[in-house]
């Protein structure tokens, strides 16, 4: 997400042309974030929106356009988390045996996909796949989105994409 200090600074003062175009550069990484975050296009379109209006009227508060980037991954990042919650609420009562797994496909190994293998991380983890390798941050920007040290998201990296492997091994014919 490369967006301009000036046209940040611009939305800042309110100007909602500098909004949207700011707004247009972001919004499909967000989608897959939230995609990836949460397995389901409409789930992920919901989340972004909700982020979006959350952004747009919280904009004027933010004091360092440096950390709009982050400002940014924390309210999506919220809103993906309150999504999951709400379908853990929705749906807990489903019975296990009412779930279907063969409707997916009838060839379990063209079932697999990126998302399928994103579930067996821990929240950070996928967190720090999808920004670095979905979405192409460099480490250290990573770091400054969650937090972390960036030698921390190389090896939290590094472990992730073990695991995966290890999931895509079992999918190998």
């Amino acid at each position: 997400m490369k967006i301009h200090k000036n046209i940040i600074l611009k939305a800042v003062s309110g100007d909602n042309e500098a909004f949207a175009s700011i707004y247009e550069s972001i919004y499909k990484e967000m989608y897959r974030y939230a995609y990836y975050m949460l397995g389901n296009e409409h789930d992920a379109e919901d989340s972004v929106a909700e982020a979006v209006v959350d952004i747009y009227g919280q904009l004027s508060g933010l004091k360092d356009y440096r950390a709009f980037r982050k400002w940014v991954y924390i309210i999506l990042s919220a809103k993906c988390s309150q999504k999951r919650k709400e379908y853990i609420n929705k749906h807990i009562s489903i019975e296990q045996d009412e779930i279907d797994i063969s409707e997916k496909s009838e060839d379990k190994d063209v079932s697999f996909d990126l998302n399928d293998a994103l579930m067996i991380l821990d929240e950070e983890e996928k967190k720090i796949i999808i920004l670095c390798i979905i979405n192409g941050y460099k480490s250290r920007e990573a770091a400054e989105i969650l937090e972390l040290n960036a030698s921390t998201i190389r090896s939290k990296q590094k472990r992730a994409l073990a695991k995966l492997k290890k999931k895509l091994e079992v999918y190998q014919p």
